[in-house]
């Protein structure tokens, strides 16, 4: 469980290896980065296989990579054949503080184009200027905050009627007379 280290000739300073934190190949040559007991992480080091005095650890590190590798083969296989299923992989999750929507991003409206009544609360689905990405954001959110986008989102989907609409409802005749009934 120790390296040698021949710096000085009296005798040989000896180090206790910790745990093997990883495993590279150099050249051929397999080489450990480990974690030496007593010492703070900024120590740790690479060092060749041949260097160490530390089976048990060695092994036990080995047996752990294994384990490893076939995990992480099999989620590899896994995601494979859902995605040969016709199914999404599963969105990145992203961290709370990415996870800003609608006003909070500090985008500016570029225009409402949906809107829909989700739990009983008129909802705007907004496009923002500079963003390919849209938000949901309460009405009343937006009525405060970009009341000009509001307006035109409406005046765009007036529908005008021509002619006397009212006496049309009344059954009234093209002469605006009443017919009996």
């Amino acid at each position: 469980m120790s390296k040698k280290n021949k710096k000085s000739k009296e005798k040989p300073e000896e180090y206790t290896v910790e745990k093997i934190l990883d495993k590279r190949v150099v050249n051929g040559q397999t080489e450990y980065y480990l974690k030496w007991h007593g010492y703070p992480d900024s120590e740790n080091t690479w060092e060749p296989e041949e260097n160490l005095d530390c089976p048990e650890i060695i092994a036990e590190f080995e047996k752990n990579l294994s384990k490893k590798e076939k995990t992480s083969s099999f989620e590899r296989k896994r995601k494979a054949d859902s995605s040969d299923l016709g199914s999404r992989p599963p969105a990145k999750k992203k961290p709370d503080e990415e996870k800003l929507r609608g006003f909070d991003r500090n985008l500016e409206p570029d225009k409402i184009i949906g809107a829909t009544d989700t739990a009983g609360e008129l909802m705007f689905l907004i496009k923002w200027k500079g963003c390919d990405e849209a938000d949901l954001v309460s009405s009343k959110i937006a009525n405060v905050k970009c009341p000009q986008v509001v307006i035109k989102f409406y005046e765009e989907r007036l529908i005008w009627h021509s002619g006397n609409s009212c006496e049309d409802e009344e059954g009234g005749d093209k002469d605006g007379k009443k017919s009996s009934a």
